[in-house]
């Protein structure tokens, strides 16, 4: 077993500090703790604080499963909290389908049918309902009936929960959009809406930064009216927002039919209660329009080698934005804007410029990059301008790159520090830019928009060489970009042993972390760590500056948890500020799609939890203690 510490290179690749587990003068910090039940690899996990909830399994919990709300079966899923510092769990015994934390407040969204109770009293068992639970009380109490079993049901921003009531109020500016503060846990409000024709019912899509994304339907189980202005009430998904970090705004409709309830959706905020918005506009659900038709804009906003090639379909969803509170006060005077830019799977905002990820095939089949097809998903960028003030996107060809498809969810574009940055495959793009005299890396580079045409910079790090990512993610301030730095396009075998041992790795085909950020306006740096991350699913995540992500012994030919093999997923710890890294466990390898922990990202974490595979944790582990050595077990640690 080779179990040193990696190495933390704090300019890419210069070694500066040895890794060391870092002990800290709080005794129980870091110190990772188990809770009795097991769970599902996609269990729902949610932090606050020192506050934990996730959702246990009744049929893995114990000798042939557990019946823990006593409605007969073992096939639900169980609301478990937990009080981190205290190390205190409490089984709710209630069957739930979601859970989210407001403060010290916790709701459940919970099905009747499954959890054999009628909650609500009604005298049946058939809805959908949203309860109430907090150490101070420890009971559940019930708050109200919900629209239906669909996610999201709510989303918690900050110390405000809104929900979606199954009752929408009758009359204009009602909705069926409800809030509830953590300082009046059991009191909810109704978000009044600027619709003056009659109410709305409401879906919650996503939020982001505190901007809430809503969608409006406009079919007759629903709003059973024309919402978009396009002559029809077919359209499932009318646009409206909300500012979230208050509670008592009103909602507005943007008044456009998106292509998708997923997204992509951003909001950059600028102020206080002001966001940069953007969101991708479905042509057939607006009025089959045309949406990216050249005749629409300005003469110069088309790139000159479309010429000849212009959309003509009705089969896009394009990019729009707007500038929330100039838009929320008077939406004619400033709209939201169409970018003529067909877009999909990601929308970046930097420096007061919006991009998106276009598909060539979606712009009339122009070859936009100029590489000889009309095959890539090519980034393109235009400024946010006030007003009506002309849409001008930047067009040259040279400036236009084909992008990887990155797993981590960037899908090859992302936001650092007021920059962007991309992942270029010089396959997609018949360019070979490191000069290998081969186009077959996926390489990384950065540009800063402005109106002047001007060139993706991937030139050499401070250590010369070219940076590529097999797994990339954005932390959620922006500050850092998460990246799995791939030893084959740097052409070095970064996690080997300094000094060597026998058994190291050898090879160059490994991905380690790295935490990009920018110290100047300049310069791109990947300070990380030298030990080989899995590569598809690095699960980096960072909280106040501690950095946590996914080890894989194979990859690195390392036993870091003393098992006797070298087959493991690993739980690291790196501390961005100190440069100290540590092992805190083993992780589940059915658990790839989430993050290595779970925690409060957009707030201050002060906890944060992971979920590990007893069978992997070496033999006889029984985190849960319930007698079996087979479970999946979510562990919590303070920091």
């Amino acid at each position: 077993m080779h179990n040193q510490y990696p190495r933390f290179l704090s300019t890419l690749f210069v070694a500066v500090l040895a890794g060391c587990s870092a002990k800290s003068s709080a005794t129980d910090t870091f110190v990772v703790h188990n809770t009795s039940v097991a769970v599902a690899g996609t269990t729902r996990i949610v932090t606050s604080g020192r506050n934990l909830a996730f959702l246990a399994s009744e049929g893995s919990t114990g000798a042939g499963g557990t019946d823990f709300n006593a409605d007969g079966d073992k096939i639900d899923t169980i609301a478990v909290a937990v009080e981190m510092a205290a190390h205190r769990e409490h089984n709710l015994a209630v069957a739930a389908l979601d859970l989210a934390w407001i403060g010290n407040e916790l709701y459940l969204v919970v099905d009747e049918a499954l959890d054999g109770h009628d909650w609500n009293g009604n005298l049946n068992m058939t809805d959908i309902v949203l309860l109430h639970w907090s150490v101070a009380d420890d009971l559940l109490t019930y708050v109200d009936d919900l629209s239906s079993s669909t996610l999201p049901q709510f989303a918690a921003v900050g110390t405000n929960l809104f929900y979606t009531s199954a009752t929408t109020p009758a009359g204009a500016t009602m909705s069926n959009l409800m809030t509830i503060a953590s300082s009046a846990p059991l009191t909810p409000v109704m978000i009044a809406t600027q619709d003056a024709t009659a109410e709305l019912a409401v879906s919650i899509l996503a939020q982001d930064e505190g901007l809430l994304f809503l969608g409006l339907d406009e079919t007759a189980t629903a709003n059973n009216r024309d919402l978009n202005g396009d002559a029809d009430a077919t359209d499932t998904t009318v646009l409206a927002l909300l500012d979230g970090t208050i509670s008592n705004d009103t909602l507005r409709s943007t008044e456009l039919a998106l292509g998708s309830t997923s997204g992509p959706f951003r909001a950059k905020k600028t102020a206080g209660h002001d966001w940069d918005v953007g969101f991708l506009v479905s042509e057939a659900d607006q009025g089959n329009t045309n949406l990216n038709d050249p005749a629409l804009f300005d003469s110069a906003w088309q790139a000159s080698q479309c010429s000849g090639f212009e959309d003509a379909d009705t089969l896009d969803n394009v990019l729009h934005f707007l500038q929330f509170t100039a838009w929320n006060a008077n939406p004619v005077t400033s709209p939201p804007r169409d970018t003529g830019l067909a877009g999909m799977q990601k929308i970046a905002i930097a420096n007061g410029f919006i991009a998106c990820i276009c598909d060539e095939a979606d712009e009339g089949t122009c070859d936009l990059n100029q590489d000889g097809d009309e095959l890539d998903h090519v980034v393109r960028w235009t400024e946010i301008v006030s007003g009506l003030d002309p849409i001008l996107p930047l067009n040259a060809a040279t400036n236009l790159h084909a992008v990887f498809d990155c797993p981590g969810g960037t899908h090859g574009l992302a936001e650092l520090d007021n920059h962007l940055v991309i992942e270029v495959s010089e396959a997609d793009d018949n360019l070979d830019i490191d000069g290998d005299l081969a186009k077959t890396k996926d390489i990384l580079g950065w540009l800063t928009p402005t109106n002047s045409s001007h060139a993706w910079d991937f030139t050499p790090n401070t250590a010369a060489t070219w940076s590529g990512a097999s797994w990339m993610r954005e932390q959620a301030d922006r500050a850092r970009l998460n990246v799995a730095f791939e030893e084959s396009v740097m052409g070095q075998n970064i996690n080997a042993h300094v000094p060597p041992v026998a058994g190291e790795d050898t090879d160059t085909n490994d991905s380690v972390p790295t935490f990009a950020d920018f110290p100047n306006s300049t310069t791109i740096t990947y300070p990380g760590v030298a030990v080989a991350v899995h590569a598809n699913n690095a699960g980096m995540i960072i909280g106040r500056e501690v950095a946590f992500y996914r080890v894989d012994e194979s990859q690195d030919s390392r036993d870091w948890n003393g098992d006797g093999d070298e087959t493991d997923l690993i739980l690291f710890r790196t501390s961005l500020s100190q440069g100290t890294s540590s092992v805190m466990g083993v992780l589940d390898s059915t658990a790839l799609a989430r993050s290595a922990v779970d925690l409060d990202e957009r707030g201050t974490p002060q906890g944060a939890a992971f979920i590990s595979d007893e069978s992997a944790a070496g033999t006889g582990v029984d985190y849960d203690h319930d007698g079996d050595t087979n479970d999946h077990v979510v562990r919590y640690f303070v920091y």
